[in-house]
């Protein structure tokens, strides 16, 4: 039941990171809690989930994301969704490439140790974002954000979504750790909801 848990929270992971970026493209701004816990996820080396993640409060957003996917509600979060499939697809892409593997380990590494400012300072969020850009931005098909134009094409914002986008390929990174696959959620689809209730409860 472990397993099965540190799977459906992995996946969470996933969707938190997804669900924040469809936030900020259409609004401009995003939950500030999940959005600290998915960036500091990205410095955070451990396959282990909880040290990753205080699921009671660091997973709100990715929680209530999956129990809308769980409940057939898809196209209320169908951008949410296909962001999510995007990235379990750009993850497998970037574990082919070693050398963009390498330069992208390095950097958080360089970031993690200088430690000049908080992660989800301007500063912090534009050189993840610079990461991602440099390295994963180069992969195809490229991950294309629908949003309002007025935030998209705004220098911060549009940071903040690749730096969340680099939280995603992390995220997908440590489901996989967990031994998450896709196909789990059609066989264990009324064991993760229980759990996702239960989760959900823990949080009220």
């Amino acid at each position: 039941m472990n397993k099965l848990r540190d799977q459906t929270l992995a996946l969470a992971s996933i969707l938190q990171t997804t669900a924040l970026v469809d936030q900020l493209a259409s609004t401009g701004t995003c939950d500030a809690n999940s959005n600290q816990a998915s960036l500091k996820s990205i410095i955070t080396s451990s396959t282990k989930l909880e040290e990753v993640f205080n699921p009671k409060q660091d997973l709100l957003v990715g929680i209530a994301a999956l129990k809308v996917v769980l409940g057939n509600k898809t196209k209320q979060i169908q951008q949410v969704i296909l962001y999510a499939l995007a990235l379990i697809n750009l993850e497998k892409k970037l574990m082919k490439n070693q050398t963009l593997l390498n330069q992208i380990t390095l950097e958080i590494d360089l970031i993690k140790n200088q430690n000049f400012f908080e992660i989800s300072h301007a500063n912090s969020v534009a050189r993840l974002a610079q990461l991602y850009k440099s390295t994963l931005g180069g992969l195809s098909p490229r991950i294309m954000v629908n949003g309002e134009q007025i935030y998209l094409s705004n220098k911060h914002t549009a940071n903040h979504i690749r730096a969340l986008l680099l939280a995603g390929i992390r995220a997908v990174s440590l489901w996989k750790s967990q031994g998450g696959k896709t196909w789990h959620l059609l066989f264990n689809k009324k064991k993760i909801l229980d759990l996702v209730s239960s989760l959900e409860g823990l949080n009220k």
